[in-house]
């Protein structure tokens, strides 16, 4: 083969210039995709399932508290991992009210209601607490809740759904690719 005349393409002095034209190509795909993931996430942290007025309500919590008080629903309606964020959301205000008012739960007996459930997490007791606590507030207490809320600083991950202040609530995203169906009469 010596004595062959090489074409262009296939001279080695062009090999490195197309490795670097091809290094900065995928380079600028990866800052690309990576710009774009990140944006798409807004403020949420990796693990976050929320982040209230800073502080980070994790996947994981949202999944224990899941999975502790589902291990009670013999039979009976499971508990969503949307509602269990909602509450977990509200938890933190529900019972600051409730302190606040004299009509605070204690630990002890949120632990007697799900005695079934083997070291339950701080959450899953702060949920519990909640919910023993709500029926005991004024209309004007779960007033100054549902105000305090409103205007909370509230990031949902969007696997959830996204936090809506007015309702309090957290309704599901529909992704825009997704469209209704136009009934054929109408068309």
């Amino acid at each position: 083969m010596r004595g062959m005349a090489l074409a262009p393409s296939q001279h080695p002095s062009s090999t490195p210039s197309r490795t670097c034209t091809s290094r900065a190509a995928l380079t600028s795909v990866v800052l690309l995709v990576a710009a774009l993931a990140l944006s798409a996430c807004g403020s949420q942290q990796a693990d976050a399932a929320a982040i209230v007025n800073g502080t980070t309500i994790s996947e994981k919590d949202v999944q224990t508290v899941s999975t502790q008080l589902n291990t009670l629903a013999q039979g009976e309606q499971k508990l969503t991992p949307s509602i269990v964020l909602l509450n977990l959301i509200l938890a933190p205000y529900v019972l600051a009210e409730a302190d606040r008012a004299g009509k605070g739960v204690p630990d002890t007996q949120a632990r007697r209601v799900i005695a079934k459930v083997d070291k339950p997490s701080r959450q899953t007791l702060d949920f519990v607490r909640m919910q023993l606590a709500i029926p005991s507030l004024t209309t004007a207490a779960k007033a100054t809740i549902l105000t305090t809320v409103a205007k909370a600083d509230i990031a949902v991950n969007p696997r959830y759904g996204t936090f809506d202040a007015k309702q309090i609530a957290i309704s599901p995203n529909t992704p825009n690719w997704i469209r209704a169906s136009i009934p054929a009469a109408a068309k």
